[in-house]
């Protein structure tokens, strides 16, 4: 990246996260405004990007929870609001730690897992069982720590802009909330939700998969949560211990060498379902298309069914490009179906991105 873009860039993202980050777009805005910093920064990273920096200095913090910056991370238990003082405390961090931090980003990854996904990909996995009426495979793409293989073991409250509500799962499990906008009910959204999925066999393909039983991944992990993010942090920390105790296959390798293997492995009666969420917008673009057409050669011999949460260009429109879609901020739930040889694509609704909302809306195009 220039020089000249990487401003604009850290402009974009502070205004974006203001919301979601105070602390995020505070210290993208310092750095887009001050040389210095700006230079620190580019010197870390050749393909900078806002989120998986932040994640890197809010990883190597954690193992220094009395340095000056960390007293603005609620995460690490500071209270103190951005001041004067801010930029200095980061140009600092920054020089005691630059080894490091250029370690982290060289050796780590985006691998975002936010249980509060499978409160979106719930209903798209159960309506991918009613398709064939048989168990499901589940094979996840960028699985990560594979907390989206374990949708079936977790609980939701689904609550409609009526004030209606769907709940399922024990209470004791953990509560992955979803509200429902658009015109889906309780009574249409309950047949994919209500009736349990029947899931015979679960992997994960990932190119640096993460165990959920281990320290460092975990802390990775948590680091990429938000600082304020209280509630994500509990959430992700009980789904880490829930996976932990009940471990799935992870493989690790590039998926379009893997999962023609990972869908033979499917053993009948059960359906191979692959699925990918905020995955496949990671990949290249023509790694994209290379994945759509060894799905659709796989969907050629196997009955298969894809289920995609993906912006337009990385998911769905990889498999019907006239179609109108949801705007890039958004992901659109899909699923494209192979039975028989035959191939039928279909739009399931939109998600709001991090597990936000759900609009479920299935029909097929």
């Amino acid at each position: 990246m220039s020089a000249e873009e990487l401003p604009d860039r850290l402009r974009r993202f502070a205004e974006s996260e203001t919301a979601s980050s105070p602390l995020y777009s505070e210290l993208a805005g310092r750095i887009a405004d001050d040389t210095d910093l700006r230079a620190a920064v580019a010197a870390l990273a050749e393909d900078f990007s806002p989120t998986f920096f932040f994640a890197a200095v809010h990883f190597v913090l954690t193992s220094h929870p009395d340095d000056a910056l960390a007293a603005y991370y609620p995460s690490l238990g500071g209270e103190r609001e951005p001041d004067a003082e801010l930029s200095a405390a980061l140009m600092a961090f920054l020089s005691a730690h630059r080894d490091r931090l250029a370690d982290v980003l060289a050796t780590h990854d985006i691998q975002s897992n936010d249980p509060l996904r499978a409160a979106q990909l719930l209903p798209a996995l159960g309506w991918a069982q009613a398709c064939f009426g048989r168990p499901l495979g589940l094979i996840e793409v960028g699985a990560s720590a594979g907390l989206l293989l374990h949708a079936d073991r977790y609980t939701y409250r689904y609550d409609f802009q009526d004030g209606s509500r769907l709940e399922h799962g024990d209470p004791s499990g953990l509560l992955l909330p979803c509200p429902v906008f658009g015109a889906a009910t309780p009574k249409s959204l309950a047949p994919f939700v209500s009736k349990g999925l029947r899931v015979r066999s679960r992997v994960g393909l990932d190119l640096n998969p993460l165990d959920p039983s281990d320290p460092q991944a975990r802390a990775w992990l948590h680091a990429l949560v938000w600082p304020e993010d209280a509630a994500g942090r509990s959430r992700l920390e009980a789904a880490l211990e829930s996976a932990a105790q009940r471990p799935v296959r992870l493989r690790k390798g590039d998926a379009l060498r893997i999962l023609p293997d990972a869908v033979i492995g499917v053993q009948a009666p059960a359906v191979p379902c692959v699925f990918a969420s905020n995955s496949l917008s990671h990949f290249p673009a023509d790694s994209r298309t290379a994945f759509a057409s060894l799905v659709r050669q796989l969907g050629a011999r196997h009955d298969l069914v894809l289920v995609l949460k993906e912006p337009a260009a990385a998911g769905l429109g990889l498999f019907a490009p006239d179609t109108p879609f949801s705007p890039d901020e958004e992901e659109n739930l899909a699923a494209v179906v192979f039975q028989s040889g035959r191939e039928r694509v279909f739009s399931l609704g939109r998600a709001g991105a991090h597990g936000a909302w759900l609009d479920w809306d299935p029909r097929p195009l």
